[in-house]
């Protein structure tokens, strides 16, 4: 009879409708299994209790509840609000599948969700609303986010729609995903979201939006959206989007506002014209020459010579646009700041004093321009092999290096030089300067005597100079050029004695810069035979036990290493003997530990 009775629960608990109480019942069940004492009595009865369709409701149970809680959100008015979205939330928390979500939001009231959304006033209700639907947006697919979430983001971000910072972030985040879209994707959301409205909305955000998290992500998802748009194969579809609504009229008309905003906002929106000029040429053309959209920040780049701190903030932003060939070949063709900055490096302290803040700028500027450009050359992506700016900029340079003793001038100066001269075009161009020479001499005694930071910088300038890519690892040019600089840095001490003896010294900052040097210099054979004759250089690299940490075992490992990977090369400047030695160290590993011997005496308790 007991058992005829736990059968009926049973059977009545997955046939009920969802609006009977299943706890009643369960606890029923859970009454009538705490009756028995007979274990036979369980066998008899588990055989007859449809397993499958409880393991069904169990695993279902969750999402139902979910979706009763939203329903009694939704339809009732007398519930307490918070109570309800706080077990809604903590429900969502602990679902831990994707597919879960994809289950549970198909049953969602999603427009009585967004209407209570935009309807509240109360501060807690709409965090607690905000952090369910981001629940979602973690969770659901591209598609399923355009389908159920399109009637809050298609007005979303307007003004009108009377939503608050916290809910536009959320629409923020929905539109952030939607960036990430496919290819395949992206034709459905252009066609339905990011529009030339939707860009409106987000373009005021950005500008408009005193708060960071909103102003930041609205750019954010316009910069990534425009990349992604790019990345469809048929250009005519690109370039009708960049028309009719990327750049579309009203859009435009932002874009040329600047000078109604703060000089703060006015760089914000500077930066992001850059930033989309370096995504594809397209874009940059529609900027440049279609839109004239950096006109008045080219203006104000000349034309801001009097505010010291706006003009540096210029010069970043216009490093920025030395990345890429088609805007190197803008800013020295289309634009005269170029001549202008170089005529602001060559003013006087007496002229104006205020110029000395702005010169680091300055030679920062030029030098990323000239690195990128000889990189450009060196790899072919740009065939102008003229260009007067090298030899206008590195004679200036070198005298600011030769007759400053500020720190500022001397480690951005250390810095270019190093940046250019990585290049291989770079160090053709240094040596054939007749002041380089003296630069050299100073560089060289300042790694000597100089405080540990400029010794630091020196090291990693000389580094620099003294780099063969892998592009040119087998050119006799390249080792002639690194040769040449060797050669200029021996005229008056032994630049690998010092090297070496700061690779020796206790801080590992030095060490590690000292370390970078001999590194560069495995790459180019005639090294190999300066290092070979060098007095206990070689016995130094294969003494374990002179570094002790880790970032520094592993630069003389890599050193080694190099060494190996030059095989004839290193055979024939090393010796087979010590060649023999550095691949047996390149086999044992890095952080190899010689075995002690310990010899134990009969009749020793010790």
């Amino acid at each position: 009879m007991q058992n005829s009775n736990l059968l009926r629960l049973f059977e009545d608990l997955l046939i009920t409708s969802k609006n009977v109480e299943y706890i009643e019942l369960l606890e029923r069940i859970n009454i009538e299994l705490s009756n028995i004492s007979s274990s036979i009595q369980f066998e008899q009865v588990h055989q007859h209790i449809p397993w499958s369709n409880l393991f069904d409701l169990l695993r279902s149970n969750k999402n139902d509840e979910i979706e009763r809680l939203l329903y009694l959100l939704i339809t009732s008015k007398n519930v307490e609000y918070i109570e309800l979205l706080e077990r809604i939330n903590i429900e969502l928390s602990n679902i831990s599948s994707s597919i879960q979500f994809e289950q549970v939001h198909q049953h969602i009231p999603w427009s009585n969700l967004f209407d209570l959304l935009r309807s509240n006033k109360n501060d807690e209700i709409e965090r607690l609303l905000c952090a369910i639907i981001e629940h979602f947006i973690n969770n659901l697919t591209i598609e399923q986010i355009m389908t159920n979430f399109y009637s809050l983001l298609n007005t979303g971000l307007d003004n009108q729609t009377g939503l608050s910072q916290r809910g536009k972030l959320l629409c923020l985040k929905a539109f952030e995903k939607l960036t990430h879209c496919t290819t395949t994707e992206c034709f459905i959301v252009i066609q339905n979201l990011f529009q030339y409205t939707h860009i409106n909305a987000l373009l005021h955000l950005f500008l408009d939006s005193n708060e960071q998290i909103l102003w930041l992500k609205s750019k954010d998802i316009l910069e990534q959206m425009i990349h992604t748009v790019s990345r469809i194969d048929d250009k005519q579809i690109f370039e009708k989007y960049l028309h009719e609504h990327y750049f579309h009229d009203i859009n435009r008309k932002i874009l040329l506002s600047s000078n109604k905003y703060n000089e703060i906002i006015k760089l914000r929106l500077y930066e992001y014209l850059i930033n989309l000029c370096l995504i594809d040429s397209r874009i940059y053309e529609h900027i440049t020459e279609e839109q004239h959209l950096l006109d008045q920040f080219l203006y104000d780049c000349i034309h801001s010579d009097t505010d010291i701190l706006y003009l540096m903030n210029c010069l970043e932003l216009l490093t920025i646009l030395t990345q890429k060939s088609h805007t190197l070949a803008y800013l020295q063709n289309k634009t005269n700041v170029i001549d202008h900055y170089l005529h602001l490096l060559l003013l006087t302290n007496d002229e104006n004093s205020l110029y000395d803040l702005v010169k680091p700028g300055f030679i920062k500027f030029f030098g990323c321009y000239l690195r990128n450009y000889l990189v450009l050359l060196e790899t072919n992506i740009t065939n102008n092999q003229q260009n007067q700016l090298l030899e206008r900029f590195l004679p200036i340079l070198f005298d600011i290096l030769l007759q400053s003793d500020s720190s500022s001038y001397i480690t951005i100066g250390l810095d270019t030089i190093g940046f250019i001269g990585k290049t291989l075009n770079g160090k053709e161009y240094i040596l054939s300067n007749a002041k380089f020479g003296g630069f050299i001499e100073k560089l060289v005694q300042m790694i000597r005597s100089s405080q540990s930071d400029i010794r630091i910088r020196c090291l990693a300038c000389l580094a620099d100079l003294f780099h063969i890519s892998t592009f040119n690892s087998s050119s006799s040019h390249a080792w002639s050029l690194t040769e040449q600089i060797y050669r200029l840095c021996n005229r008056v001490f032994s630049i690998l004695s010092i090297i070496i003896e700061i690779a020796k010294q206790p801080f590992i900052d030095l060490r590690l810069a000292a370390y970078r040097c001999l590194f560069e210099l495995t790459r180019s054979p005639w090294a190999l035979h300066a290092m070979n004759t060098e007095p206990g250089f070689i016995e130094f690299l294969l003494n374990r036990s002179t570094e002790k940490d880790k970032e520094g075992k592993e630069a003389k490992f890599s050193i080694i290493q190099s060494i190996c990977q030059n095989g004839d090369e290193a055979k024939l400047a090393m010796g087979n003997v010590n060649y023999l030695k550095f691949r047996r160290y390149v086999n044992e590993g890095v952080f190899y530990v010689e075995p002690e011997a310990n010899v134990a005496f009969e009749g020793s308790n010790e």
